[in-house]
């Protein structure tokens, strides 16, 4: 219900924009208004973004329901409005492109003296920059936010009843949108991980266990716990028993496209490792240790839904110091020197802050 209201009052209020630009050019004795002009031009968006093309078809239909006339048209990248569109006259125009990665909408207005009112937002995507249906409102909205403005930037109450156009200075100061809040999205990722360090060491598989919350512009912050990773080695004098695990908290930087989206980790924690002489050798016996942990690696997303991903990476784990592991003397596997750290498994998006 909300979306089709907003839609009747921007058709209320864009043909009533339309009726005063006809009595401008009237009163000036100048050609009629085409048909053309009083539609709302719809720029294609950028050729294989298959989030923006399927927004601006949805635009489109908004304005259908709403009654208002509107084409699709090319346009030249990141212009519309009187002399983006070539020949094409209209009374509004809507263009969506991506700025730096953000979906951004782009809104502009002619007025009879030849003035634009124009409005640019970016959508960021835990704002919904990669739904298109929200895309679509939000265009349809800040259409309607326009002409609420007109009133207010052409008219003081030292003016007379007729509303006049406004000078230049005053389409400069025309209030702009309200900031976009961030809205924080915390998620779960489940993997599976390899482990394998140096002189033999591993690998060995585990399961990790990973909660991140996002901050905004691509940043999380991420705490995980992976382990126990189980592994023998043998040497000339005996065999041993491995046992490590991680804990880690860190940052996880994610670029801004829709479906695949390669990111950065950097992490720091502890490295525990437990190493048993087998009974039947003459290395019977148990040492531990723990250890400063820095890991620092990459990977991708690739996105299922807008809640589930398949996520992968690898990374350098780096342990102060290294650690060795010995039978009978014999350096048999080195840990943190540095060891190799996988995983491949599901993210999944289960809350909103």
């Amino acid at each position: 219900m909300h979306i089709r209201r907003t839609c009747c009052s921007v058709a209320a209020l864009l043909t009533a924009a339309l009726v005063w630009t006809g009595a401008a050019g009237a009163a000036q004795a100048s050609t009629s208004i085409t048909s053309s002009s009083s539609q709302v031009t719809v720029a294609e968006p950028p050729a294989g973004d298959r989030v923006l093309t399927e927004a601006g078809s949805r635009i489109r239909s908004e304005l259908d329901a709403a009654g208002l006339s509107n084409r699709s048209a090319s346009c030249r990248a990141g212009a519309v409005g009187a002399q983006g569109c070539g020949a094409i006259a209209a009374a509004a125009a809507i263009a969506l492109s991506r700025e730096d990665g953000l979906a951004t909408i782009r809104v502009v207005a002619t007025l009879p003296d030849g003035y634009e009112l124009r409005r640019d937002v970016r959508v960021p995507p835990e704002a919904g920059g990669d739904d298109p249906a929200v895309l679509a409102v939000r265009a349809v909205e800040l259409l309607r936010d326009i002409y609420l403005d007109v009133p207010r930037a052409v008219v003081s109450p030292q003016d007379t009843p007729e509303l006049r156009a406004p000078d230049v200075a005053t389409v400069a100061v025309a209030p702009a949108s309200p900031p976009t809040p961030v809205v924080r999205h915390l998620g779960l990722l489940l993997s599976a991980a390899m482990l394998a360090g140096r002189e033999g060491l591993g690998p060995s598989v585990a399961p990790m266990l990973q909660v991140g919350l996002t901050m905004g512009h691509g940043v999380s912050v991420t705490a995980a716990a992976t382990g126990p990773f189980q592994s023998t080695e043998d040497g000339a004098g005996g065999s041993a028993r491995t046992t490590q695990a991680l804990a880690t908290a860190g940052l996880r930087y994610e670029l801004g496209l829709y479906a695949v989206r390669p990111y950065l980790t950097f992490a720091a924690g502890v490295h525990y490792m437990r190493v048993t002489g087998l009974p039947q050798t003459d290395s019977a016996g148990t040492a531990s240790a723990l250890s400063p942990l820095v890991v620092g690696g990459g990977g991708v997303s690739v996105r299922l839904y807008r809640w589930m991903a398949i996520d992968g990476g690898v990374a350098a784990a780096f342990t102060l110091p290294a650690t060795n592991v010995t039978v009978g003397g014999e350096v048999v596997g080195k840990a943190g020197a540095p060891s190799v750290l996988g995983q491949l498994g599901l993210s999944v998006v289960f809350a909103s802050l």
